[in-house]
């Protein structure tokens, strides 16, 4: 009778197993119906021949080692979908464990179940990263920093954001009130740390060139929306300027009317780009500003309107 049981068993095992190798994505359901179809026998058979019977520790560590391998190629074929919840995994896992006997297999177990606890943490890492380097987060805070630079926000720079958020959607589906205001607490808290928290974010995002010269146009546009530009306004652009790889033709055939003074014709060297950086953070000056939802909202007006 133990005999039966223990092939009965075996024959749900190599089933699994070659179903498994057929489609690894169907791993977690094949791994649940093989916990399910092997219970009864194993429980009868632990019943008949006891738990420390070599015969019962050998099928039930066989049986352990499938329902693992289930769990892992469930993981592996499943971890890199947007929906996936590594839940089912871990449940697997943690069945496996239940049944097995074995101390190598129990190891094995448990280093699955820290691996996947590992790629949870790394998961939570990537997704707070892919949030910092959202392009319309980051289109954002270029205009946020090219406004705050000067050490003033100009209702008019203010409009000409809103005006963008609200009617072209240029940052996507950001509330714009909502985050313009939260990035005014963090500038506040922050001071020049915030502007170099941002070129640290341009730095290290990786951009496309059509978007590194939607930044461009922004910054621009954002500059000369108060009717002027100060040196401060330009140091803080040739610094902007000197993280891109788009060519300075690419600025000025999108930008022909950008003064020269923006765009350095030399190449940009390390102590030259220190010497900018240095100059810009140690003679500029961030004050604390008023939030938006405590100023009067007024409408934008083209700059053009500010010349004669």
């Amino acid at each position: 009778m133990a005999e039966t049981l223990t092939r009965s068993i075996e024959s749900q095992i190599e089933h699994t197993k070659s179903e498994r190798r057929k489609n690894r994505l169907n791993a977690y359901e094949l791994g649940t119906e093989l916990l399910f179809k092997s219970k009864k026998d194993l429980d009868e058979l632990k019943g008949m021949i006891g738990a420390e019977d070599v015969r019962y520790q050998s099928i039930a560590n066989l049986l352990a080692a499938e329902v693992l391998q289930c769990g892992i190629d469930y993981f592996k074929a499943m971890k890199d979908n947007s929906d996936f919840s590594e839940a089912s995994s871990l449940e697997i896992l943690n069945s496996a464990k239940e049944i097995s006997t074995d101390a190598q297999i129990q190891k094995r177990i448990q280093d699955n179940i820290e691996g996947i606890g590992d790629w949870v943490s790394n998961q939570a890492l990537r997704d707070s990263q892919n949030n910092i380097y959202d392009f319309n987060k980051i289109l954002l805070k270029t205009a946020f920093s090219f406004m705050t630079c000067d050490g003033h926000i100009a209702p008019n720079e203010v409009a000409l954001i809103r005006k963008m958020a609200e009617e072209d959607h240029a940052f996507g589906e950001i509330d714009i009130d909502t985050e313009l205001d939260f990035l005014i607490e963090v500038i506040n808290t922050m001071g020049m740390g915030f502007l170099k928290d941002y070129f640290k974010v341009l730095k290290n995002a990786q951009l496309k060139q059509e978007q590194e010269l939607k930044l461009v146009e922004m910054a621009i546009n954002t500059l000369y929306a108060d009717g002027k530009v100060d040196y401060n306004e330009v140091k803080f652009f040739r610094i902007f300027r000197s993280l891109l790889s788009v060519t300075d033709k690419q600025i000025t055939d999108l930008n022909p009317h950008l003064p020269e003074e923006f765009i350095e014709s030399d190449i940009f060297s390390h102590s030259y780009l220190g010497q900018l950086f240095d100059d810009y953070f140690e003679k500029a000056e961030i004050p604390t500003f008023e939030k938006l939802s405590e100023q009067k909202r007024t409408d934008y007006v083209d700059p053009e309107k500010y010349k004669g």
